[in-house]
């Protein structure tokens, strides 16, 4: 039996705060845990190597992403056999990139001199070679677990699979804070995350199986169609993804390369204090885009609400956010830190600046993506940030601040989420003018309420 939308939409929401409350729990404990047990130039070395899973396993989410579409669209029409091929396209097409991309990795690890190792702060040759072979057990298994979402949205009932990664998620910090206690292996540290990642994607298999039996069974529909349908949206899937850890863990490595683990320790703990906005953008990303593909009734009147109402909420929100880190930003940047760094305002508030911009372009690519329509936007995304990311690289080369790097960031998020503005007006056939007034509308205040009451509704 099928949810209800109201229990699905509730059940929805409270999985996707529980995750905000698991990822700040995670941020609030990895570093105090990390700066606890290792020095800070250990701990800047492990988060540049963790960097590495970030990269790689969007490949997973583009394909389970675009293949849920299709699997979900094809399902709710009772075409089970197409639903089924693109659940099994996309197990195809993500092990095989994953795979790919991980037997590269290993070749990379395998030529880095020994002084390279040593360089960036392994012992050896060996040690980085080890702890890369692990790392793609942990991306690998990953990847197969963000699979199962596909037959649970089919079923309605991806709620569960936030809740199981959650779960997974809180079972890390235990196998951080055990493994940092008795050695400082990168390996052995490795080895136990990629060991935990196995178990939980073996049980979200199950659960999906459990729930959504019809996915798994023996399909007639031919393969090679799916394939070719997965191509072009799952690139603009994994395309965006691709730019967010582009922007969050790539300068994360040019700040380590360019001015060493203890910066970067430093760094990090400051993007940690200031993005966590970054936890409630992700959030409405997925809430609005999975809940898209259940929408019933005139669908572009709803979406032009839904885009007023999300963007005007998100500006009073970030205006709170910013005055919380004015207040409280250095207090809970020494808690992160043990002490063992300074606080810089001005780092934070461009950090800041770039994380506001990227919470306003939610919506409008939640709504664009909803239609398989964000190849555009992410594609220059891509470049933009790729334009901005070389000229920080070169103003980091050339001998300049953190802050002018760190800044690097402001534009490439300003020009994406104009786009995206002007994609999801284009999409709805919304005047700018009358977005704008939508933006200041009673109506606005109307529909949270309207919302609320029907997630509290009981009958």
């Amino acid at each position: 039996m099928r949810p209800t939308a109201q229990r699905r939409l509730l059940g929805a929401v409270i999985s996707y705060l529980m995750g905000i409350a698991t990822r700040i729990a995670v941020q609030l404990a990895t570093l105090p845990i990390l700066f606890a047990s290792w020095p800070t130039g250990r701990v800047g070395t492990w988060l540049m190597l963790f960097a590495l899973p970030s990269y790689l396993a969007v490949a997973g989410q583009a394909f389970s992403g675009a293949g849920g579409n299709v699997a979900l669209a094809a399902a709710r029409e009772g075409r089970w056999d197409d639903a089924r091929s693109a659940f099994r396209a996309s197990w195809v097409w993500t092990s095989g990139l994953v795979v790919a991309a991980l037997v590269l990795l290993q070749l990379v690890g395998a030529a880095l001199p020994e002084a390279t190792a040593r360089q960036i702060g392994f012992l050896d040759g060996a040690e980085l070679r080890a702890s890369m072979a692990w790392l793609g057990v942990y991306i690998l298994a990953l990847s197969q677990a963000a699979l199962m979402i596909v037959p649970l949205r089919v079923s309605e009932r991806y709620p569960h699979f936030n809740t199981a990664q959650n779960i997974a998620s809180l079972c890390e910090i235990a196998v951080l804070a055990a493994c940092v206690a008795i050695s400082s292996s990168y390996v052995l540290l490795a080895a136990s995350l990629a060991v935990l990642r196995i178990v939980s994607a073996l049980i979200l298999f199950a659960l999906a199986w459990r729930l959504t039996p019809e996915m798994f069974r023996k399909g007639t529909a031919p393969l090679a169609p799916s394939l070719g349908e997965l191509v072009r949206p799952s690139l603009a899937f994994m395309i965006l993804p691709v730019v967010y850890v582009l922007n969050l863990q790539g300068y994360t490595l040019l700040v380590g390369f360019a001015f060493g683990a203890q910066v970067v320790a430093g760094f990090v703990a400051i993007r940690v204090v200031v993005r966590a906005i970054d936890l409630v953008t992700s959030m409405l990303f997925a809430l609005q885009f999975h809940e898209a593909g259940y929408i019933d009734g005139d669908k572009q009147a709803l979406q032009r609400r839904q885009l007023a109402t999300m963007t005007s909420l998100s500006v009073l929100a970030l205006a709170g956010f910013a005055a919380a880190i004015l207040w409280a930003g250095e207090w809970l940047f020494t808690i992160f830190t043990a002490g063992k760094s300074s606080f810089d305002l001005p780092v934070a508030m461009a950090l800041l600046c770039a994380g506001a911009l990227r919470a306003l372009a939610t919506t409008p690519q939640s709504i664009v993506g909803a239609e398989n329509a964000l190849g555009r936007i992410s594609r220059d995304y891509l470049v933009v940030s790729m334009l901005a990311l070389g000229v920080a690289l070169a103003l980091a080369m050339a001998g300049l601040p953190l802050l002018p790097v760190a800044a690097m960031l402001v534009p490439a998020e300003l020009y994406a989420a104009i786009i995206s503005f002007r994609a999801a007006l284009s999409h709805l056939d919304w005047r700018a003018e009358a977005f704008a007034i939508a933006l200041v509308s009673r109506q606005r205040f109307a529909d949270v309420v309207q919302l609320a009451r029907f997630l509290g509704h009981r009958g």
